[in-house]
């Protein structure tokens, strides 16, 4: 009999519903999954990260065939994913909330480097990870997976979160978010933002 061990541990199990509390900081939240696993989840003590960071990371689980876990015992990709959505949308958020054109190549090329910086210089993740995958194959297979219109679905909340940050310019605040497969947000200049920054990612491979 053969036992076959994983190169390293991976959550991408299909998630229902999401209910994620911040609380100045602290965090609450009830993962569920669509098998009927319910994970609960309490984090006491303010990340390093901005709030908007952890919905990215559950727009990734909803996204399907993507790793979101922070919590896997190797989280580099997690990590890389929820990092790639965060800045392609903040570039977004700004602009919304600025009420600003949205010039998309000069944005999406500033998110490219971003990634190349936060996977060869700052995770190492050619190095550290199982897999030695370099920034440009992990660029490739994030935009082999990433679904616009599933990001889209939420793109409501991340807005949310993110108009709280920059007008609080703190950590301080206290906000409830439920996110679920039902969930329907849409708007068809958002959209077209989201798939332009898409197509323009695609254009520097």
């Amino acid at each position: 009999m053969y036992i076959i061990i994983p190169e390293y541990f991976r959550n991408v199990k299909q998630v229902s519903k999401i209910n994620w509390a911040w609380n100045n900081g602290k965090t609450t939240t009830e993962i569920k999954y669509i098998d009927g696993e319910v994970q609960n989840r309490n984090n006491n003590e303010a990340p390093p990260t901005k709030a908007c960071h952890d919905i990215a990371h559950f727009m990734a689980a909803f996204n399907g065939n993507m790793e979101w876990d922070y919590l896997q015992p190797i989280n580099h990709l997690p990590e890389y994913n929820a990092v790639f959505i965060e800045n392609i949308l903040t570039k977004i958020c700004f602009h919304k909330m600025n009420n600003l054109d949205f010039d998309v190549n000069p944005n999406m090329e500033n998110v490219l480097s971003h990634m190349r910086w936060f996977c060869e210089d700052y995770y190492f993740i050619s190095k550290n990870h199982p897999t030695k995958k370099g920034y440009r194959q992990l660029f490739d297979e994030f935009l082999s997976v990433w679904e616009v219109e599933k990001t889209l679905k939420f793109f409501d909340i991340f807005y949310e979160i993110y108009f709280i940050e920059k007008n609080k310019q703190s950590k301080d605040f206290e906000v409830d978010v439920v996110m679920s497969l039902d969930s329907n947000f849409y708007d068809d200049k958002i959209c077209d933002m989201i798939y332009k920054s898409k197509k323009s990612l695609r254009n520097f491979l």
